[in-house]
């Protein structure tokens, strides 16, 4: 038995994984999130309201996965926008127009957002996206509302 548990216990003779997925913890790398970039972990929340629960589920959510409605309430909320002005233009630019709720509507979310009224080469590049949703909008209230944004 004590010859076994030598065996066992040599660093040589240790068990290796199998199979050819198999990444030690070192070689995995975690997908950026806001929490990650931002270092702050929010603790649970304690009013649980839809709005507030999915804010803080928005934050742990890999950012190269967060889609057009994720990004309108991140926004809309200032949410970690400041991480994610890369991701959104990556969306606005592909269609101006991206939105769940109506056409246009994380557009406006951006334009309506603090990140939007700080960043001056930010607010450009959404100009330019809001240029093209211009044009491919059909709701003039819509239109409207991008056109006195931008000013």
């Amino acid at each position: 038995m004590a010859s076994r548990l030598k065996l066992l216990n040599h660093p040589d003779k240790s068990p290796q994984p199998r199979g050819r997925h198999h990444k030690n913890i070192s070689q995995v790398k975690m997908k950026p999130t806001i929490e990650t970039l931002e270092g702050k972990f929010w603790p649970v929340p304690e009013y649980e309201s839809s709005l507030v629960l999915t804010a803080h589920a928005l934050r742990k959510k890999p950012i190269d996965e967060l889609t057009p409605n994720d990004l309108r309430i991140a926004f809309a909320q200032d949410v970690g926008a400041g991480f994610l002005m890369e991701r959104v233009l990556e969306v606005l630019e592909e269609d101006p127009t991206s939105g769940d709720l109506f056409e246009g509507d994380l557009l406006l979310a951006v334009m309506r957002s603090p990140m939007f009224r700080s960043d001056e080469e930010f607010k450009k590049k959404i100009a330019t996206c809001a240029e093209r949703a211009l044009i491919m909008i059909p709701d003039t209230e819509t239109r409207d509302e991008i056109l006195r944004i931008r000013g």
